[in-house]
């Protein structure tokens, strides 16, 4: 622009951005395992809802929302149907087979498989489900499970809920950078939770993870996307406090078999 301007190109250079402080730290939008841990242990101290009928406690819902969120980073209006138009994982939408019901995917899953849809786009999925998925919806289905019925139940005011589970698990406020204001966790902190260490285990899976638009005709088009998702759901890492029913020790430690508060 000075070349263009000192040869009269151009009449007057154009006015440049003002310089702005750099950040050297970013804002953590997520959480660690430490405090998804904290949380699994939290749900132990939920109080029962006012008007709550079912056999299972509200803890028993909460903990297998949290490893839903976790594997596969779901909308809130996925697992508890909020509004109307919410449409959330009913039990016909879980398949205990190996066979996958959609018939182009062509991979088997040893623990069977999970159906939803995305409240915000309405894309639907069919993923595999893993040890602590298919552990944790075993342990709230029945013998005489209506299929239309939901999965998860205690979804009144979800991210009131949530926050008062922060609160039991002692996790402190999300503080905005740039503000430096405190801001409350919210349930879709959970999702970036997921997309996080998904790519952290597996690079670029969380794309085909979370459903994200993605630019390019190669990768839209010609990219096998299904044996990567795959992959990557029946492989990441689990928080430890999620191991503890798959193995048994339900309502206890997995580590130290200590049984948690509230039990």
């Amino acid at each position: 622009m000075s070349w263009a301007w000192e040869r009269d190109i151009i009449e007057t250079l154009p006015r440049f951005p003002k310089p702005r402080t750099q950040r050297d730290v970013a804002g953590r939008h997520y959480l660690t395992k430490a405090e998804i841990n904290a949380l699994y242990f939290a749900t132990y101290l939920l109080k029962r809802p006012k008007g709550w009928n079912r056999p299972l406690s509200v803890g028993h819902y909460w903990r297998a929302a949290l490893v839903i969120f976790f594997n596969y980073g779901v909308d809130t209006g996925t697992v508890w149907r909020v509004t109307s138009s919410h449409e959330p994982i009913l039990w016909r939408h879980v398949y205990w087979s190996r066979h996958c019901p959609d018939r182009n995917i062509k991979q088997l899953s040893r623990w069977g498989w999970i159906y939803y849809r995305r409240t915000k786009t309405g894309k639907t999925f069919c993923r595999p489900m893993n040890r602590v998925v298919h552990a944790h919806l075993r342990s709230l289905s029945f013998s005489n499970q209506d299929p239309d019925s939901a999965v998860f139940c205690g979804g009144s005011s979800p991210n009131d809920r949530f926050r008062e589970l922060c609160r039991l698990a002692s996790i402190k406020p999300k503080s905005d950078i740039e503000s430096g204001e405190d801001k409350p966790w919210v349930l879709k902190d959970l999702r970036k939770t997921c997309a996080t260490y998904y790519d952290e285990h597996m690079a670029e899976s969380s794309i085909e993870i979370l459903g994200h638009s993605v630019s390019g005709i190669t990768y839209r088009h010609y990219a096998h996307r299904a044996p990567l998702a795959h992959k990557a759901i029946t492989t990441i890492p689990q928080p430890a406090a999620f191991s503890a029913l798959p193995r048994g020790f339900d309502g206890r430690c997995p580590c130290c078999r200590r049984p948690f508060a509230g039990t």
